[in-house]
Formats: structure tokens, C-alpha cells, sequence
């Protein structure tokens, strides 16, 4: 009785920690955004699943031949969701489930692949501390002596790596290439965004002395700690606990293996005869491995995406690509807005740049008129170079000096010579460094000429004809002025 007694405690003591287990993992762990988990399996003819319906071609009529059937389910910011969740079908019915529900678009949706594991197989490795930097390279050679298949037709992932001193341990998921990437295409071209893809085994809640073995049907998936991660038809679920219990030594009451079923499977003949036999089995008993049983409301309600033996097989050159439309969504809106301003600015600068052209090319056109207004004669290359030039020849360092002060000053002597005609003028420094005023005149006679010089000499200039000449009926001279105020 005692005995009797002491099992009964531990097996509570178990049941409780898988519980705690369980809810405390689903308390822990929340989604983020919406995720939508979805597996893929063939099915032969005449083979569907108990709880399947047949497939059917859109027009209605039933597709009995070989195809793949699918299960979802859709989790929106939690973990659990409620039974009716978790949909089974074909390809098209997933397609038009996803069509009614209208989720969200590219971006939106973050999609979840679960492999069974039967389907791959997933195992630890050892590994020295100085091949860590090289270890994606090396795990195919690795695993190479076990491969049945060549290695360029096989998928190989690893996990989190552990490394303890010089020695160090990952675990390593590997599957055939062409069936993961058909896997990958199919829900691709459904429009999914497919993030990420585990088997479905390493998603069962455990932890170190907490065994999970769900029941999915006819098959079984078991995690067993760091120690196996697998999928196996029910009739073989013993013998793969013995590979685990193999070479393993474990204290009382350390390990408690939780049986997981559906609330929909709670009386299904393989978990009649399943547990009984987990419950009796002697390397279990012998071992002091505890067995419980925890109904959960459907068989995906105690998955869990964490755990350092969880590989995502979407990596390498099966890793999920950039999503650009993931990205531009946002910010689609700041963008169009700076274009529009990038647009308007350059727009304005080219307008204001047209403006201050049609500007500048009516300013030159004045100043070469005038500039002709001026010199009526000569070639005409830069006008307002040319006006400077020929402006600098008559400009003074002071206003008291210069030909304009001359002028000004001489202004009475050209009013008394009424007969005496200016006809050109100019301002420039001789060799002497002497400014000099060179008039070109003229006048009926020359003495006009000479007494224009003679009444520029009474106010206290040189002035100096030359070069006197007739030019028809007039008298025509150079007439150079030196003196005060030049």
C-alpha cells in the first residue's frame, strides 16, 4: 500500500509539473501578429485520414486520385486557439478558406510550415569549439556516412549552438530538398509568405525530465528532450522510447513522459490500447518514468515556437526571401510625399531658373544696345566688358578730378567758342605718368582753332593743336589738354 502510495504522489507530482509545463509555456509565449500554421501530407487513394473528407475538383466533382491534403490553423495574437480552428482539407479548400476570410495581405500574414517528423529527421551532433565558424559546411560531411541519398539532394539546418569549453553540441535537422522546396512552392504560389518551417515533434512543449508524446491520429510525435525528436505510427511508439531510454540513466521521479490527446480522440481505440501499454512498459517502470495523460482541446493547442532544439529549416539557400512589399507598405505614404516634394522643388527651380534666364537674356540685349548707342562702329564681342573698358578711360580716382571735372570746368571757355565743334573725346596717362585730354575739334578757320588754345591756356592749361587740317570747308585738329585738375 505504501508503495502504491508513493506512485500515486509521483504520478500527481508529474501530472502537476506537465500542466505547469503546458500553461506556463502558452503564458509565456505570445504571438505577435497574426501567424497561420499549416502542414502538408499525401494522401493516397482510398487513404484519407479518419475526420478528412475527400477532395474535390472546383467544378464540384471528387478528386479520388493521389494529391496532398492540408491542416491549418490560425492563431491571432495567442497561442491557443479554439477547436474549430484547426481546418483540414484540400490545396483549394485552404485556398478558398483563405479567400473567405480575408486575411491580411503580404506582410500581414506570417506563415508557419510544421513537417512531420517522418518526414525528416532531426538529431544532435558534437562538434569541437575551433569548427563552430565552419560548421554549416560541415554538417553535411558529417552526416554524410548516414545519408542514403546524394548530399546535393538533401536539406541541412541546424539549431541554436551550445558550446561547453572546447566541445560543443547542435542540433541538426535535415530532409529531402525536392520535397521541402515543392512544400515551399505550393503555399508560395498561394500567395503565403512562408517565414518559417519546423517539424512538428520539436514543437511539443518539454524540458529536462519532461517527456511530450502527442497523439495525432495514428501517429505519434515524441519529444524527449535533447534526446529524440521524432514521428512514428503508434504500433512502433515503444520501441522508440526504448532508443531513447537507450544507454540513459535517470534518478527517481527526473523524467515524466505527458501523453497528449485531442479532446476528439479521448476514446479512439489507438489511445485505448496506447496507454495501457506506456503505463506497463517495464524500461519505463524500471526507469521511474511516470506516465500521465493531459487532454488538450485540439492536437495543435500545446505547440510552442521556441526551445533550443527547434531548427527552422528555412535557411540557406531555402531561406526565406527579402519581402519588399513587407517593407513599402509602410512606408508607401512618406515615400509618395517626399517624391511629390522632390518633384515640386525641382519644378519650382527650373521654373525660376527659365524666369532669370529670359531675365538675364533681355538685360544683355539693352546693354549691347546701348552699347551700340555709344560705339556705332567696331565688332562687338562682350558689350558690358567693352562699356567698362571704355568708362575706365574717363574715371578719376576722386570727383574733383578727371574728364568729367574738366568738362564741367572748361564749360564757359566751349561757350565762348561758338564756332568750334567737339567731336570726339578722350582720357588717358602718357609715358610721363601725365593724365592727358585728347579732344578732336573743329572750327571754320584756324584761328578759331588757336584761340580755342589760347583760352584754355588763361585758365591754367596746356593746351597743344595738332595735326591741323581741312576737312571740307572746315579746319580740322587735334587738340591735347594737360594741367590742373587731370
Amino acid at each position: 500500500m505504501a508503495v502504491r502510495a508513493g506512485q500515486n504522489r509521483a504520478k500527481n507530482q508529474c501530472l502537476e509539473k506537465a500542466q505547469d509545463l503546458l500553461n506556463g509555456s502558452l503564458r509565456g509565449f505570445t504571438v505577435k501578429r497574426t501567424q497561420l500554421w499549416v502542414q502538408l501530407y499525401p494522401v493516397e487513394k482510398g487513404s484519407l485520414q479518419p475526420g478528412v473528407e475527400s477532395a474535390e475538383h472546383l467544378d464540384g466533382t471528387p478528386d479520388d486520385s493521389a494529391h496532398v491534403q492540408a491542416r491549418w490553423c490560425l492563431f491571432a495574437g495567442s497561442l491557443q486557439a479554439p477547436p474549430q480552428d484547426l481546418q483540414h482539407g484540400s490545396l483549394e479548400q485552404l485556398a478558398g478558406w483563405l479567400q473567405a476570410r480575408q486575411l491580411p495581405d503580404a506582410g500581414g500574414l506570417h506563415t508557419v510550415l510544421l513537417m512531420s517528423g517522418d518526414t525528416l529527421v532531426t538529431r544532435q551532433l558534437s562538434f569541437q569549439a575551433k569548427e563552430k565558424k565552419h560548421l554549416q559546411r560541415l554538417l553535411p560531411f558529417m552526416l554524410e556516412p548516414e545519408l542514403a541519398a546524394d548530399l546535393s539532394h538533401v536539406h541541412v539546418t541546424h539549431g541554436k549552438q551550445l558550446v561547453v569549453a572546447d566541445e560543443g553540441r547542435v542540433t541538426v535537422a535535415y530532409t529531402d530538398k525536392k520535397v521541402l522546396q515543392s512544400a515551399i512552392q505550393t503555399l508560395e504560389n498561394m500567395g503565403l509568405e512562408l517565414e518559417e518551417i519546423y517539424a512538428l515533434p520539436a514543437t511539443l512543449p518539454t524540458s529536462q525530465g519532461a517527456w511530450t508524446l502527442l497523439l495525432d491520429g495514428d501517429l505519434c510525435h515524441l519529444h524527449a528532450g535533447g534526446l529524440l525528436c521524432a514521428s512514428v505510427e503508434s504500433a512502433l511508439v515503444l520501441p522508440l522510447i526504448d532508443a531513447a531510454l537507450a544507454g540513459q540513466k535517470f534518478a527517481q521521479t527526473d523524467v515524466g513522459l505527458t501523453v497528449l490527446v485531442s479532446a476528439a480522440d479521448i476514446h479512439s481505440p489507438t489511445l485505448l490500447q496506447l496507454y495501457p501499454s506506456l503505463s506497463e512498459h517495464p524500461p519505463l517502470t524500471q526507469a521511474s518514468i511516470t506516465v500521465t495523460q493531459q487532454v488538450i482541446p485540439h492536437v495543435w493547442s500545446g505547440l510552442m515556437l521556441q526551445g533550443d532544439d527547434l531548427v527552422n529549416l528555412r535557411q540557406g539557400e531555402l531561406a526565406a526571401p527579402l519581402r519588399v512589399a513587407k517593407y513599402w507598405r509602410p512606408l508607401r505614404t512618406p515615400v509618395i510625399a517626399a517624391m511629390v516634394a522632390i518633384c515640386a522643388v525641382i519644378g519650382s527651380v527650373f521654373v525660376e531658373t527659365r524666369i532669370n534666364q529670359y531675365r538675364f537674356e533681355a538685360l544683355e540685349s539693352q546693354v549691347e544696345q546701348r552699347y551700340r548707342d555709344v560705339m556705332p562702329d567696331g565688332m562687338l564681342v562682350d558689350a558690358v566688358q567693352q562699356l567698362t573698358t571704355q568708362l575706365s578711360r574717363y574715371r578719376a580716382a576722386d570727383a574733383s578730378s578727371g574728364p568729367v571735372a574738366l568738362l564741367n570746368a572748361m564749360l564757359d571757355v566751349f561757350e565762348g567758342a561758338d564756332s568750334v565743334n567737339l567731336h570726339r573725346l578722350s582720357y588717358s596717362i602718357n609715358d610721363q605718368n601725365t593724365p592727358e585730354l585728347h579732344m578732336t575739334i573743329s572750327a571754320p578757320t584756324t584761328a578759331d582753332i588757336l584761340a580755342l588754345s589760347e583760352l584754355l591756356g588763361a585758365k591754367g592749361w596746356t593746351a597743344q593743336a595738332q595735326n591741323i587740317s581741312r576737312a571740307g570747308d572746315l579746319q580740322q585738329a587735334n587738340l591735347i589738354v594737360r594741367g590742373n585738375g587731370l
